[in-house]
């Protein structure tokens, strides 16, 4: 599947050294995460309803904040994408790392919430 979706949404798959190569990657990355974890996300909140299960259904949720991962970090790439300017001269290329800087906090706030 995954080989499917590199074939078909990303150019020249190979040359990761390419930033649009990188963008492409990481959108389609995110784009799957998203949809994914949306309709695992509903699935389990419906089945945990019907079935009465506080489990399945804070499963469900956790797959909510997963989906909110993936919108992170698909704005992430688009703002890295950015060409350079002024205030950055050498462009927004670590815009990647703040995104996932900040889904590894998000990650940790949770587990310790749950804790």
């Amino acid at each position: 599947m995954t080989k499917l979706l590199i074939k078909l949404f990303v150019k020249n798959p190979n040359d990761v050294a390419n930033n649009a190569v990188r963008q492409s990657y990481g959108q389609l990355g995110s784009f799957t995460g998203i949809i994914f974890n949306l309709l695992l996300c509903i699935l389990k909140i419906s089945v945990g309803i019907i079935s009465g299960s506080i489990s399945i259904s804070a499963d469900g949720l956790n797959n909510l904040t997963d989906m909110g991962s993936s919108v992170i970090t698909m704005i992430g790439f688009k703002m890295a994408n950015k060409p350079a300017d002024r205030s950055h001269p050498f462009g927004h290329g670590r815009m990647e790392y703040m995104a996932a800087f900040i889904v590894a906090m998000l990650i940790l706030l949770v587990g310790i919430e749950l804790f």
